[in-house]
């Protein structure tokens, strides 16, 4: 019904986000910057934190979805 209402395609809040509505703000896009140098350089694990909802699971699916199969990676989303 809200989908009709505001003229959207698909729902925009789900479990799984969705990386199509991934908008890199200022700080989204310096962490991806830092993840995507941490890589490039050789870097061996890397740990993302931060509060609920601050976007960590959609920047790692965005991140992934980047990599492609450029690298070997593991996704815990429950560690």
């Amino acid at each position: 019904m809200y989908l009709e209402h505001f003229h959207l395609d698909a729902p925009p809040f789900m479990l799984t986000p969705d990386t199509h509505y991934f908008y890199k703000l200022a700080g989204h896009h310096a962490a991806f910057n830092v993840l995507m140098l941490h890589l490039r350089n050789g870097e061996g694990f890397i740990k993302i934190t931060g509060k609920v909802g601050s976007g960590k699971t959609l920047l790692c699916r965005m991140l992934l979805e980047q990599l492609g199969d450029k690298f070997f990676t593991a996704y815990m989303p429950n560690p």
